[in-house]
C-alpha cells in the first residue's frame, strides 16, 4: 500500500511539472496583430535570457603545449554570410559590426589600439569611441531644439555605419592542450574588423584595421544575438557566439607565434608557396592532437 502511495504521488508530480513546463513554454507564434511574436525557434528560452556557454579555464601549470593563430576571417565566403548580413538590421538580427559598433557606443564593450605584431589589451592602449568616430570621420546625426537652437542629442544612423565596407576580420586564437582535463581545444581571443574605404585622392581601394575587441567582451551580447543560417529555413537560427564557438566560419591562417613572429607573407614569395605552409600549419596542429592519443 505504502509503494502504490508512493508511485501515486509521484505520478503527481511529475504531471504537475509538465503542467507548469508547458504553461511556461508554450508561447504563440503569432502575436495580437497577426505578425510573428517567436522567432528563436531552435530554443523556447528568449534571446535576452540566453547565456553564453561557460568556458572550461583551465590552469596555467595544465597547459603543456600552446600554440597561437592568427587568421582572416573574409566575410564575402559564402560561409560568413551570417556574419555579414544583414546589411541593415531587420528580424531581430544584425551584421556582426554593426553589434561590435553599437556595444562600443554605448560603452558595454571596450576596444583597443591596432599595433603591428602585438596585441596588448590594457587601459594605456583602450580607444576612446569619440576619437575612433573622429578619426574614421563617422558622420553624426544632431538634435537640436528648435526654438533655442540648443543641442538635444548626438546620434549615429545605421547608415553611417561603416559596416558594408567592413570585409574582413582579424582573429586572434590559441590552441592548448590541458592535461588535466586531457583536452586538446581552441579558445578565441579576440577580434579585429578591418575597414575597406576607397581613397579620396587616388581612389585606390585601402584597408583599415579599426581596433581589437577581446572575445569575452563579446560573448555575453553575442549570445543573444540572432543569425540567420539558411535560406531554405527561417527557422534554423544560431547566435553569433554559437557560430564561433562552434566553428562555424571560415577562414586561413596568416601568422602564428614564433620566435621571428613574422606573418606568412613575409617568408613565402608566392601565393602557392602561401597556400602550402597554410596546410603545413593545419596539418601539424591536427597532427599533434592525433599524436597524443598514440599508444
Amino acid at each position: 500500500m505504502k509503494i502504490l502511495n508512493r508511485i501515486v504521488t509521484l505520478g503527481a508530480c511529475l504531471v504537475f511539472s509538465l503542467v507548469i513546463n508547458a504553461q511556461e513554454t508554450d508561447k504563440s507564434f503569432f502575436n495580437e496583430t497577426g505578425d510573428i511574436a517567436i522567432t528563436n525557434l531552435p530554443t523556447s528560452i528568449p534571446l535576452e535570457d540566453r547565456k553564453p556557454i561557460e568556458y572550461n579555464n583551465p590552469r596555467a601549470d595544465d597547459v603543456v603545449w600552446q600554440q597561437v593563430v592568427y587568421r582572416i576571417i573574409d566575410l564575402r565566403e559564402k560561409m560568413n554570410y551570417p556574419l555579414y548580413f544583414p546589411e541593415e538590421a531587420s528580424d531581430n538580427r544584425q551584421s556582426l559590426f554593426t553589434s561590435i559598433f553599437r556595444l562600443y557606443e554605448n560603452n558595454k564593450i571596450k576596444a583597443y589600439e591596432y599595433l603591428d605584431n602585438k596585441e596588448i589589451f590594457t587601459e594605456e592602449y583602450r580607444i576612446n569611441f569619440e576619437d575612433f568616430v573622429e578619426q574614421c570621420q563617422i558622420i553624426l546625426s544632431v538634435k537640436t531644439d528648435s526654438i533655442t537652437g540648443d543641442t538635444l542629442s548626438v546620434e549615429i544612423d545605421e547608415s553611417n555605419i561603416p559596416n558594408k565596407e567592413v570585409l574582413k576580420y582579424y582573429a586572434k586564437e590559441v590552441w592548448y592542450f590541458d592535461k588535466h582535463n586531457s583536452v586538446f581545444t581552441v579558445r578565441l581571443i579576440a577580434l579585429c574588423p578591418i575597414w575597406y574605404y576607397q581613397d579620396p585622392d587616388t581612389e585606390q581601394l585601402l584597408k583599415r584595421p579599426l581596433f581589437w575587441v577581446t572575445y569575452d567582451d563579446l560573448r555575453p551580447y553575442l549570445a543573444q544575438q540572432e543569425a540567420l543560417i539558411s535560406d531554405k529555413n527561417n527557422g534554423a537560427r544560431e547566435t553569433m557566439d554559437d557560430l564561433f564557438i562552434k566553428r562555424r566560419f571560415g577562414s586561413y591562417i596568416f601568422k602564428v607565434s614564433g620566435v621571428m613572429n613574422r606573418n606568412i607573407i613575409q617568408y613565402n614569395t608566392t601565393a602557392e608557396d602561401m597556400h602550402k605552409e597554410q596546410e603545413r600549419i593545419k596539418t601539424f596542429i591536427i597532427n599533434y592532437e592525433q599524436d597524443l592519443w598514440e599508444y
